[in-house]
């Protein structure tokens, strides 16, 4: 046995083969159809926590599987530094990548002990194969079991049980957080574009110029770019234009509001078609541009569903191509970007020191007339309430979901006044910041809470969890009524000193 730490005097260290038995059983699945199935992906990693599972007939099982019973401890050698075991109170099947394991010890305590950290790295060290490591049952038999006295066995198991509902709950708890955290920001973005975050800053702040007189100037400056693009256009080509060609341009439709909800005095609807100077979608086929350095290529996985921020970890690099299809898809601060296939609706806002990007097909970007409206219009776009919800529900896809252009210059946007757009916007930064100190606030939590599970097994291992009883039998006689057991050929039980006749019976039934 390999190298072993101190134990409590009463302790003793003892192989896995003197207190389990691996019992390998395989039998035909075709036999057992309604049979419970349980596989090693049905466990969670170091928990010990059964996950939901099915049957054989379910999981459409053909290949030979092993037999488990009630108080069994099904154990998965396949990867076991995931540290996948459970104690099951039910017969079933299990994946030949498992060992049914008979324990001749508390079975709980034996359970506990396979989902050690401390266990789980003596067994890391003796997997064999590197593609796809498990550990052999000749190798599992050998290692080591830390074994108390029987009854602190039961001592220690009651109180991990105990510890571990506790933590459970705990978990629960924090598990639930994200979800609600979502809530929260979806209701406060509802709220921001309905006027009501902004209630008592319009009654300290009632003169401001009215959403109407900002969208005056937006469609003027609109058909400002729109003229000077043209007239380069025709420039470019030779032509000396009259006025005549000014009659083409096209103001975008007015806004249906017969239908659409109140808003705050000020305020006003408008078609994103008015606040928007340029949409296209990315470039295809630019996979044969990538490369290792260069501008920032941004894709679909770049965007996100609870945040207008890129997410830039995952990032490609491109070599673009020369002439008008490399510059029509790059970026600028300001640009709003939207998924358009796939998962569509996603909202990201091109920050300043992005520098050089670009977009592919995935995504739609859209330039507003003035920067001013960016982040506005992102956010109005993202709110699931609003613009996100007109964007989504666009979608015509049926086996492949997509938005054109025309759905995302159709989105009909709560313009407020250019004042309290900025006054929006600020507040919902602050929202966030609480939202992101309380996600990570969470995530600590769930990291020590993590930390404390793997302290408390470490100390249920070393004797450190309960009190030792000196009038309990030491493990060393346990061990020597083990063996001797394993090595009668009649069966017969050795038989106790008077001592510990009251000792509990040593099998886990």
């Amino acid at each position: 046995m390999m190298q072993e730490r101190d134990l409590p005097p009463s302790w003793a260290w003892a192989r896995f083969g003197d207190v389990a038995k691996i019992e390998s059983n395989l039998v035909d699945p075709s036999d057992h159809q309604d049979a419970p199935h349980v596989a090693p992906n049905h466990i969670e990693s170091g928990t010990g926590v059964l996950l939901p599972y099915t049957t054989i007939r379910s999981d459409k099982v053909t290949s030979p599987k092993h037999t488990f019973r009630p108080g069994q401890i099904v154990y998965s050698k396949i990867r076991p530094y995931l540290a996948k075991a459970v104690l099951v109170d039910f017969a079933g099947l299990c994946s030949a990548d498992m060992y049914p394991v008979s324990s001749r010890i508390d079975a709980s305590y034996l359970h506990r002990w396979l989902i050690s950290p401390e266990f789980t790295e003596l067994v890391s060290e003796n997997q064999g194969r590197t593609l796809l490591p498990k550990v052999n049952q000749d190798a599992l038999v050998q290692l080591p079991v830390p074994v108390p006295p029987l009854r602190e066995q039961h001592r220690i198991t009651a109180k991990l049980e105990s510890l571990t509902t506790r933590s459970r709950r705990a978990k629960e708890a924090l598990d639930a957080v994200p979800d609600l955290l979502e809530q929260f920001r979806q209701s406060v973005l509802a709220a921001a574009f309905r006027g009501d975050l902004t209630v008592a800053w319009r009654e300290k702040t009632p003169d401001v110029e009215p959403a109407e007189v900002l969208l005056q100037r937006i469609r003027a400056e609109r058909r400002r770019r729109w003229e000077e693009a043209e007239l380069a256009k025709m420039r470019a080509k030779g032509k000396v234009p009259g006025d005549r060609w000014k009659a083409k341009y096209e103001e975008p439709e007015p806004v249906d509001v017969s239908e659409l909800p109140e808003l705050p005095e000020g305020w006003a609807w408008a078609t994103s078609a008015e606040l928007l100077s340029f949409v296209t979608s990315g470039s295809r086929g630019w996979a044969e541009f990538y490369s290792d350095a260069g501008p920032l290529f941004i894709r679909i996985g770049n965007l996100e569903h609870h945040t207008i921020e890129l997410d830039l970890s995952d990032r490609q690099c491109v070599t673009p191509p020369p002439g008008a299809e490399g510059s029509r898809t790059r970026v600028e601060p300001g640009d709003v970007l939207i998924s358009i296939t796939a998962d569509v609706g996603m909202v990201g806002i091109v920050r300043d020191g992005i520098g050089e990007a670009y977009v592919n097909q995935h995504i739609a970007l859209a330039r507003p007339v003035s920067r001013e409206l960016s982040e506005y219009l992102a956010l109005f776009l993202s709110t699931p309430t609003g613009g996100k919800h007109q964007l989504v529900g666009a979608n015509r896809g049926v086996t492949k979901a997509g938005l054109g252009l025309q759905d995302i210059t159709s989105v009909k946007v709560a313009v407020a006044p250019l004042r309290e757009q900025a006054e929006i916007v600020a507040q919902l930064q602050r929202f966030s910041e609480r939202i992101r100190f309380l996600s990570e606030a969470r995530s600590k939590v769930e990291s020590q809470l993590g930390d404390l599970d793997r302290s408390v097994l470490s100390k249920a291992f070393r004797g450190e969890l309960v009190p030792q009883d000196p009038t309990d039998e030491p493990a060393s006689l346990l061990l020597d009524r083990l063996r001797a057991e394993a090595t009668d050929p009649t069966g017969k039980k050795p038989k106790r000193g008077k001592r510990h006749a009251a000792a509990t019976a040593h099998t886990s039934d």
